[in-house]
């Protein structure tokens, strides 16, 4: 057994091994789902890069994933969803992809030769995905000895948002509905989470909830490990040398930001125990602490938004394909570029978009410098160009840009224009001065065709980062941009090492490699840690660390899931539990609010209007008063928790002086639950 074919099965062993740590025996049955998701898009892969290289069976994966969520959303739209819809339409689409492309024929695009090595290195990269997930995931909902089911602050803005995001596609309303503004329709990129919503709406019947906090760890565990995978490939095509495309991945993935290191000088400093490190949002100090932009390291791309780190990898199936292709582009090229980045903009709009922008101004470049080709070029590219424009209208049509393209402001940011040598010395510190090296080698070879794609990425997200802002969220632009960034920059750390090593020998480049991972590896270490811990109930700006939900709170929502109507809206308070449970009832018992505050979601002036009238319903006092409230916002079922009683104390009482308008249907020592009459 050779040592590529070894470091593959070790890969495999390991993403089963963890499959079924989170999940069990389900884990391994949806993660057996997500690999048949990826079919429809092998032959594409193998017809762009061949079915004897990485590539092909990589790229096609991610294809393929897109397609089957597009292929999902088919029988949904049309308002025939279900498992034989589902199952027809995943199928015509697979038939369709193996029998029209021709992929056993010579790849239309050409890589460099793939060796041992770069196998190995591919499988030792991929393989930091299981090890990165185990954890976080197996503690997601832990339960203690109490019973208590508990729930790591970060997962409450994003892992759990996305649980109420599945639940809620799982009833397949055409279109999906806002599960916190009273059913209205909800505009978000929703299509990464057709895969776990159709298994959780169409799938085996369960005795109790279907495990969705299951199928979206196991797949955030698959995507991360084709979004790595990408990461070295792209990294790899420009600058073939495996140990440097390798390491250069390693470094952006695990060592890219300095503020670990930056937070536990600063607590020896003011003589604090390091166990403070505990209490801190390690990987936003640059916000915290600067009141600047911030910029996630790819770890928290993998944990908690992996329909954007999915956008990033089919968007860098462009970019490899501009970085190797010969001149003029081949059809099947063209295509394959319109279609990862059409995917890309369906999965997620603006990496999609960025990842667009940076292929045209490659494709610009390279037209720019023979313009007698430019008619030829936009021939070429007209295969690119209807599939770009698809997927466009399918995001059009499904209103997936979240209206962002009315809260966008372009100018120098204030967050990223104050202290920006700070703010890209904390977040990207380790990596920036191997980026710069490589920048420089790269120029000095006049920018050649298979790095361009990186120098321009690095250049656009840099644009995106100090030039953009959206209004309604300024830090968002950070974590998207940010991202692009560190998925665009291996390529030249790669170049750089490699230069390194040809002329400074290998001992003097190891150093530099070490140095870097010894100042950015502590932010990783640190977040990981923090990621799994359930046991911090400290308070932070605002929420305890640790969401706990009690058995009585389990009970009542379970309650409200299994015997209440699908479409029931069920209110809770919201400012009384702000940034903590603030999804509390779509998240757990999978039923829309008529209002809420989504922390997740672009926040208008008509969720602050509805929640203070939501709101109003528990302070009223009144039964009456508050059943003409509960009436104006067309609310079904009103949850009393804690956090109700604790914030409006007698007011709550007023519930039970009139059955006859508020009957109590549920009620244990932690909750109870109104049906409107």
């Amino acid at each position: 057994m050779t040592m590529g074919r070894a470091a593959a099965i070790a890969a495999v062993a390991a993403t089963l091994m963890v499959a079924a740590i989170i999940g069990g025996m389900v884990g391994l049955a949806y993660l057996v789902v997500y690999a048949a998701a990826t079919l429809p898009g092998w032959p594409i892969g193998f017809a762009l890069f061949g079915k004897d290289h990485p590539a092909g069976w990589i790229a096609g994966a991610v294809i393929g994933y897109g397609i089957t969520a597009v292929a999902l959303w088919i029988p949904i739209a049309a308002h025939v969803a279900g498992p034989a819809a589902f199952l027809a339409a995943w199928g015509i689409c697979t038939g369709a992809s193996w029998w029209l492309i021709r992929w056993n024929r010579p790849p239309a695009v050409g890589l460099p030769p793939w060796t041992t090595g770069a196998a190995v290195a591919l499988c030792a990269i991929v393989m930091l995905v299981p090890l990165l997930v185990a954890t976080p995931f197996n503690r997601i909902g832990e339960s203690d000895g109490q019973g208590n089911r508990r729930y790591r602050a970060y997962f409450t803005a994003d892992f759990v948002w996305h649980e109420a995001l599945t639940a809620e596609l799982a009833r397949f309303s055409s279109p999906p509905r806002n599960p916190y503004l009273g059913g209205r329709s909800l505009d978000y990129y929703w299509a990464y989470f057709l895969l776990p919503a159709a298994v959780t709406g169409a799938g085996p019947a369960h005795t109790s909830s279907p495990p969705i906090e299951i199928y979206l760890g196991i797949n955030s565990l698959g995507t991360g490990v084709l979004f790595v995978a990408l990461l070295y490939l792209s990294a790899w095509s420009a600058a073939p040398r495996a140990i440097a495309a390798g390491t250069a991945t390693g470094l952006v993935l695990l060592a890219a930001s300095a503020e670990g290191l930056y937070a536990a000088i600063d607590l020896i400093r003011r003589g604090r125990p390091l166990d403070h490190l505990r209490y801190l949002n390690i990987d936003a100090v640059t916000s915290w602490r600067f009141e600047g932009l911030t910029i996630d390291g790819l770890p928290r791309s993998i944990w908690y938004n992996p329909h954007h780190s999915l956008a990033c990898a089919a968007g860098l199936i462009a970019l490899i394909i501009a970085g190797r292709v010969s001149r003029p582009i081949p059809p099947a090229a063209s295509a394959g570029v319109g279609l990862s980045l059409g995917l890309a903009l369906i999965l997620s709009p603006f990496p999609g978009g960025a990842m667009t922008l940076i292929y045209a101004i490659v494709t610009f470049c390279a037209i720019a410098s023979a313009p007698r080709t430019l008619l030829r070029a936009v021939v070429d590219h007209m295969p690119a160009a209807v599939l770009i424009v698809a997927a466009l209208g399918w995001c059009v049509v499904n209103d997936t840009f979240e209206g962002a393209n009315d809260a966008l402001e372009f100018g120098l940011s204030s967050r990223a224009g104050r202290s920006p040598a700070i703010f890209l010395g904390l977040a990207l510190g380790p990596i920036l001065l191997l980026v710069a090296i490589g920048w420089v080698v790269a120029a000095a070879r006049r920018f050649p065709q298979s790095i361009r794609p990186a120098a321009i990425g690095i250049a656009v997200a840099l644009g995106l980062l100090f030039f953009v802002t959206l209004t309604v969220e300024p830090i968002w632009i950070g974590w998207r941009a940010g991202q692009i960034l560190l998925v665009t920059c291996p390529a030249l750390i790669a170049l750089a090492l490699a230069r390194m090593h040809d002329t400074a020998g290998r001992p003097l480049t190891a150093v530099v490699v070490v140095m870097c991972g010894a100042i950015g590896l502590p932010t990783t270490l640190i977040d990981y840690y923090n990621a799994q811990d359930v046991t911090n109930e400290e308070m932070a700006n605002g929420f305890h660390w640790t969401v706990v939900l009690s058995p009585g709170e389990q009970e009542a929502l379970r309650w409200i899931e299994l015997n209440t109507p699908a479409d029931s809206l069920v209110q809770m308070s919201l400012e009384p539990r702000g940034r903590e449970t603030w999804s509390l009832i779509p998240s757990f018992a999978r039923r829309r609010m008529a209002a809420g505050l989504p922390i997740s979601l672009l926040r208008t002036g008509e969720y602050e209007d509805r929640a203070n009238r939501a709101d109003a319903l528990f302070s009223a006092g009144n039964a009456v008063k508050a059943s003409v409230v509960a009436r104006s916002l067309r609310v079904d079922y009103v949850y009393v928790g804690r956090a109700e009683r604790e914030a409006f104390g007698d007011a709550v009482d007023a519930f039970d002086e009139r059955p006859d308008l508020f009957a109590k249907v549920f009620e244990n020592d932690e909750a109870s639950v109104y049906e409107l009459r």
